[in-house]
């Protein structure tokens, strides 16, 4: 499955359909996610304006690994797979992901490629978040930004946490294997 999966552009220049939602519903989605949860419903409404709506058909790549990384996406309705392209044929789903849980937000600081694919798993609606939009934002709004950026901080850092104290118990189970 490696590159042989068709890629959509990361800002989603020719394949961007502005999907009409009704504004509650795009603004519950957002309230939902972590990023945004402590913004005011006035914060929320300004995220949602430059937000944009896409459907995806199942099988179409979200993002591709290798990618720079142009923002983050939020599923509204549906299914993705996230995996990772090992070799020629080998590829390791690393999670599956559904409604209103969203992925790719440290590409909202850093642009840097991106460390796996994400592909839809049936048709579905999902949200982008593009960092030139919160770069915009920022200028706009320099509270709002902060209060976004902070978030994403302390959600990486707790991702890190989380990572750490998982490699040393992987490490003294290894450690127990071995005998050491």
């Amino acid at each position: 499955m490696q590159s042989t999966l068709t890629h959509q552009d990361e800002e989603w220049d020719s394949k961007l359909d502005r999907l009409i939602r009704p504004e509650h519903e795009i603004l519950d989605i957002l309230s939902g996610v972590k990023i945004f949860e402590s913004l005011t419903r006035e914060e929320l409404r300004m995220v949602e304006r430059i937000v944009h709506c896409r459907e995806f058909l199942p099988q179409e790549v979200v993002v591709q690994q290798g990618a720079p990384g142009a923002g983050m996406y939020i599923i509204q309705s549906g299914g993705t797979d996230v995996v990772l392209e090992v070799g020629d044929e080998e590829v390791i789903r690393l999670a599956s992901l559904t409604d209103g849980q969203f992925f790719g937000e440290m590409s909202l600081l850093d642009g840097a490629p991106r460390a796996a694919s994400v592909i839809s798993t049936e048709r579905s609606q999902i949200i982008g978040f593009f960092s030139s939009d919160l770069v915009d934002l920022i200028g706009r709004a320099p509270k709002l930004g902060f209060k976004i950026v902070l978030r994403i901080s302390q959600l990486m850092a707790d991702r890190l946490r989380e990572t750490v104290a998982e490699y040393r118990k992987v490490l003294a189970e290894l450690r127990r294997l071995s005998g050491a």
